[in-house]
């Protein structure tokens, strides 16, 4: 009698495996990109696409912006608690500007969930202020400031930081 020897293969198995693998990978990186969207560019205050649709544009204007005004902010601390902010606006030649249209953004590095949005509650002689507003968490703040006024357009990032 002949002893049959009966071999088992396994490659089924290790196909079959891998599809349900790359499933599986697909599945976790479609769940990574809806827990994380890119909505917003914080720096140009814009939707991601937007910026990235306009961004010769964008960046033109900000030449234009940098070479007529000067920007100046009043602070690069914080405190926990109650804070406000002054922005300078002046033209090249040292004339305040009162008649711009600011928004300002406070944002942290790391995440957009503490992100406030600020507009101006007093304008006088160039000093835009903003606030009162609650800073909660210490550590790195970011400043970011959209500035409209006519034809010209600027964005500016400061920082500042928060402590105790």
């Amino acid at each position: 009698m002949d002893k049959v020897k009966s071999e088992r293969t396994y490659y089924p198995h290790v196909v079959i495996g891998m599809i349900i693998g790359c499933v599986i990978g697909c599945a976790y990186t479609i769940k990574i990109a809806i827990d994380n969207p890119v909505e917003m560019d914080t720096f140009y205050m814009e939707k991601y696409q937007k910026v990235e649709n306009n961004i010769n544009e964008i960046m033109a204007l900000q030449e234009k912006f940098d070479t007529k005004f000067d920007l100046a902010y009043s602070t690069e601390k914080f405190v926990i608690g109650q804070n406000s902010i002054t922005l300078k606006l002046t033209d090249k030649s040292g004339v305040a500007v009162n008649n711009a249209n600011i928004i300002m953004m406070l944002s942290r590095p790391d995440s957009n969930k503490d992100n406030k949005q600020l507009l101006p509650s007093k304008v006088e002689n160039g000093n835009y202020t903003f606030g009162p507003f609650e800073i909660n968490k210490p550590g790195r703040w970011q400043i970011l400031s959209k500035i409209e006024l006519g034809e010209f357009k600027g964005y500016h990032k400061n920082e500042a930081y928060a402590a105790q």
